[in-house]
């Protein structure tokens, strides 16, 4: 079957163009879909606030679920609250908190961040009471690469207040296995747990 006529065949060219034009994005957009990595990153359900190294620091974890690590790893962590303006306006302001370190060449497993609350921190000399009379909420992220396509993957978590616990710190999730080797339980990564009041421990009163 071919167009015998002017009008037939330029149905059959238009024809033509749509099919292949359409054939090509939707191939084009099913590998793309396919094709881009799951970040299967899991954050922490909570923050912890407890002394670290004898400063108070602001604490959650992070995890990578794939069987490979993942490379050029970067962490942030934002604090956002409401403070009033020099007018007595309330004002949402956003501060981008230092970590401890917020770069890793290689993201293997389960790593902790710190944000050490120095004299310099917007945390500084604040509660639990403050974080809740100013809504403190809490943005947490990774951006790092998938090292098998390679590709970029981004996840992200919020947090709120409510999500600090104060004097906790995280159990433990690696263990030994042997002189070379360590095992890491994902199922404990949210698992938190009261610091021992060091008074308690050598039996001050």
């Amino acid at each position: 079957m071919y167009p015998e006529t002017t009008y037939g065949h330029i149905v059959a060219t238009l024809e033509i163009m749509v099919g292949m034009f359409g054939l090509a994005i939707i191939t084009g957009l099913i590998f793309i879909r396919f094709s881009r990595p799951v970040a299967r990153i899991v954050f922490s359900k909570s923050l912890v606030l407890a002394p670290f190294d004898g400063r108070p620091a602001l604490t959650f974890r992070v995890a990578n679920l794939r069987a490979q690590a993942m490379a050029e790893a970067e962490f942030r962590l934002m604090l956002m609250r409401d403070e009033p303006t020099r007018e007595g306006e309330p004002f949402r302001r956003f501060y981008a908190l230092k970590l401890q370190f917020d770069r890793l060449i290689s993201f293997p497993a389960i790593i902790t961040i710190r944000h050490i609350i120095d004299e310099s921190s917007p945390l500084h000399a604040l509660g639990l009471a403050d974080m809740e009379r100013d809504d403190s909420r809490f943005s947490a992220s990774i951006v790092c690469i998938d090292t098998v396509i390679p590709a970029p993957v981004q996840a992200h978590y919020a947090y709120t207040w409510k999500d600090v616990r104060v004097n906790h710190r995280f159990v433990e999730v690696y263990s030994q296995l042997d002189e070379h080797s360590l095992t890491v339980d994902y199922g404990r990564i949210h698992g938190t747990e009261p610091i021992p009041d060091p008074a308690a421990r050598t039996g001050a009163g």
